[in-house]
């Protein structure tokens, strides 16, 4: 599980941020990756970085101001070329009016995909995505055109099986395995073996929430509680900012404090970050932070493992 910012700039492009782009990398999980918002150029930088487009098979947009989605159609067209006439279809997900932005765009630059696009659009709360492994729940924002949130939520998984225990029992690789790590007991050889025996430790619930353009707001603090990881937009970094935050709809470092005190946190990724502050700025904002988290200023480019 990796993660990647493409841009986090807030606005507009800057000489060092892009507008806002990331993707996490969830090939070893999902066999997939996914991406959140999609500014102006974000093809360009992904052109800097390993990410192959072909892999991204489902985009999430947060609202349609333009510095989230003015590079959208540029990455769907490129990545129409890379496919080699390989089936790849995308879904999107986003707030209502994000098919028709599309599709209006697509017409009118005369652009055919050689793949199909699903789209999922929601106007509220609610759980978009929800199989074995993971959840996704959309979550509305407070900013000055209707924006949501996301939290993904990996379902704790039980651990890879042993095989080198097993082959010793001369149980070799074979369907046969499916069965042991699906039931809770299995038989071999007139023996009955506990199937947790064969198993490592399952792997936890991880919570991973995503806060795009907001003014801070009471119940976004239940949002972000259970968050094992929190991406949020800090627009102003500066305490001294945060009413300039609110009038613009946008959170300060103040408000992040706020937010980080009543969760769980470990780990906290700030972007959307005004071209105003410099590095020293950076510094002072994550010394105001707690000490138990870890705090990340992202950059263009930047890479995390998760």
């Amino acid at each position: 599980m990796e993660l990647q910012f493409l841009g986090t700039g807030a606005g507009l492009p800057a000489k060092f941020r892009n507008t806002q782009s990331f993707v996490f990398n969830f090939m070893q999980e999902l066999k997939e990756c996914w991406m959140f918002d999609c500014g102006e150029a974000t093809q360009h930088q992904i052109l800097k970085t390993n990410i192959r487009p072909t892999k991204i098979s489902k985009i999430f947009i947060s609202h349609l101001h333009a510095d989230h989605i003015l590079g959208l159609i540029g990455f769907l067209s490129s990545r129409s070329f890379l496919l080699d006439n390989k089936n790849s279809d995308i879904t999107i997900y986003g707030p209502v009016g994000i098919k028709e932005f599309v599709e209006e765009n697509l017409k009118f630059t005369y652009c055919s995909l050689t793949y199909s696009i699903k789209y999922v659009e929601f106007s509220t709360e609610q759980c978009i995505i929800d199989n074995k492994t993971v959840e996704v729940h959309t979550y509305p924002l407070k900013h000055n055109v209707k924006c949501y949130g996301y939290k993904i939520v990996f379902k704790t998984q039980k651990g890879s099986l042993n095989a080198e225990k097993l082959k010793k029992l001369g149980i070799m690789p074979g369907p046969f395995y499916k069965i042991i790590k699906n039931e809770d007991s299995f038989e071999f050889d007139g023996i009955l073996y506990n199937s947790r025996d064969f198993l490592a430790e399952d792997k936890p619930r991880k919570e991973i929430v995503i806060i795009p353009d907001t003014k801070y707001f009471l119940e976004l603090e239940s949002f972000v509680k259970d968050s094992d990881i929190i991406i949020s937009e800090c627009t102003y970094l500066s305490k001294k900012d945060s009413k300039l935050a609110s009038n613009y709809f946008h959170l300060s470092i103040l408000d992040i404090e706020k937010l980080v005190s009543k969760s769980k946190v470990k780990r906290l990724f700030l972007t959307h970050i005004s071209a105003r502050y410099d590095k020293k700025d950076e510094l002072e904002a994550c010394n105001s932070l707690s000490t138990n988290i870890e705090v990340h200023i992202a950059h263009d480019l930047a890479e995390y493992k998760l």
